[in-house]
């Protein structure tokens, strides 16, 4: 297998994209409410054109709450969303789009996006892991085609020293199971270090290098 880490600016051929696909989904209009701040925190791609984000909204002028603090899960013409509220004025979207063209490109090309940070509204850093190092430069061609610019920052195969050991994956996965990693977490690393039978010290620094 081969990893990457790539900077994707998502201007294509320099110029502002028509907004964000997911943003579209929210139920505001993002581009001319100025009385919520829009941050993507994370996103993934499930399949072709079906994008999958996680957006944190925070009500500035703390007027919005009557269409943010809607329950269970919302559909409209551009996908599916849910929110939580998390702090007085703070909320997290759960978002899937059914129109990323990114979404489609990835699944072409065999690859698996492993992460998608974005730096801003704009530029995002890729961590794509793929079968063979043909399949990470067919990714990279065809977003280069399209417009897209690209960065690819690093390229490494794996190794079996870089796969996770037998510990790491154990508390990884209860980690994941048990909503560490949820907003809000649905558990502490005091009670997840009991559930396993392990010492919080020993369990921070085993998921934090099976994060790495």
């Amino acid at each position: 297998m081969h990893f990457a880490s790539i900077t994707l600016d998502r201007r294509i051929h320099g110029k502002q994209p028509d907004g964000h696909p997911c943003h579209k989904v929210l139920p505001f209009d993002v581009e001319n409410d100025k009385g919520i701040k829009v941050e993507i925190i994370q996103c993934c791609f499930l399949g072709k054109d079906l994008g999958y984000s996680m957006i944190r909204l925070t009500d500035l002028d703390r007027t919005h709450g009557p269409f943010l603090d809607v329950k269970g899960m919302h559909y409209n013409e551009y996908g599916e969303y849910s929110i939580n509220k998390v702090s007085n004025n703070q909320y997290v979207a759960i978002v899937m789009n059914n129109n990323c063209q990114l979404a489609g490109i990835v699944a072409e090309s065999g690859c698996f996006l492993t992460s998608a940070i974005p730096y801003d509204d704009n530029v995002i850093e890729w961590r794509v892991v793929a079968p063979h190092k043909t399949y990470l430069k067919r990714l990279v061609n065809r977003m280069r085609e399209e417009g897209y610019g690209v960065m690819v920052n690093a390229t490494q195969d794996f190794e079996t020293e870089n796969l996770l050991t037998p510990a790491q994956d154990r508390y990884l996965h209860a980690a994941l199971r048990e909503g560490y990693y949820e907003i809000p977490r649905k558990i502490s690393l005091d009670d997840l270090s009991v559930k396993l039978g392990v010492a919080k010290s020993t369990l921070s620094v085993a998921i934090r290098e099976a994060e790495r």
